[in-house]
């Protein structure tokens, strides 16, 4: 799956605005200027980009952050109807942008993950705070990512039938989501959408599946308002 480019049109840039992302441009700008009164001498030259591994569709494979496979069979996934985002709810945050910095994080996820008898990482896919696109668990697989429910009819939901999971990484109850993150979501959103023939009533958040705080108050508005301007 190609990611589209992220267009400037009146559309995305008009919706998007609002909420920080400034013509849908994804990236954060980084300074290295020395604080007042101390002297440039004394810094170190910015460090050179770190170079992004060789992407497969746009989306940073599996291969990038961790060499194990799954800890147990994976149940097939057997098609998709749902697709749900999240945040990975680190008690912490997490702040980091540097590609080594984010390999590391999901390799924890993932270990956090197994260690509670999961059989791989629960998410097929996250978004970093640079807003690239990351390859977790195969789509061919049933995610672990949102637990059963009952709902007031007393029918028992299996939410992880079908549902391709999204985990946008940081802690949305005491951060904020970069600029980079809320452009990728509609654009990945949207190729999801796309891929699987997905309407906007079939995209999802943690919390409107079971009761849970993800994906954060500062992420769920976010949410809501780009899926009722079909944007994502």
């Amino acid at each position: 799956m190609e990611l589209a480019a992220v267009t400037t049109g009146a559309t995305l840039a008009g919706g998007l605005k609002a909420y920080g992302v400034e013509g849908g441009v994804i990236g954060t700008a980084v300074s290295f200027a020395p604080p007042h009164g101390v002297s440039a001498g004394r810094f170190a030259p910015a460090p050179k980009p770190e170079p992004l591994p060789v992407m497969v569709n746009g989306v940073i494979p599996r291969s990038a952050w961790t060499n194990a496979g799954p800890a147990k069979a994976c149940v097939p996934m057997n098609g998709v109807n749902l697709l749900t985002f999240h945040h990975d709810g680190d008690p912490g945050g997490f702040y980091q942008d540097q590609i080594w910095e984010t390999a590391q994080y999901l390799e924890r996820i993932r270990e956090f993950h197994v260690k509670n008898k999961f059989e791989d990482i629960g998410y097929h896919y996250a978004i970093d705070r640079a807003g690239l696109v990351w390859g977790l668990r195969s789509v061919e697989y049933r995610g672990e990512h949102v637990r059963n429910g009952i709902d007031a009819s007393h029918v028992l939901h299996r939410w992880n039938d079908h549902n391709v999971g999204v985990v946008v990484l940081g802690n949305f109850m005491i951060q904020e989501p970069t600029a980079a993150q809320k452009a990728r979501i509609c654009v990945f959103g949207a190729e999801l959408r796309k891929q699987y023939r997905l309407s906007i009533a079939q995209v999802k958040v943690h919390q409107e599946l079971v009761t849970t705080e993800c994906p954060g108050v500062n992420l769920r508005p976010y949410m809501d308002h780009v899926r009722k301007m079909g944007l994502v």
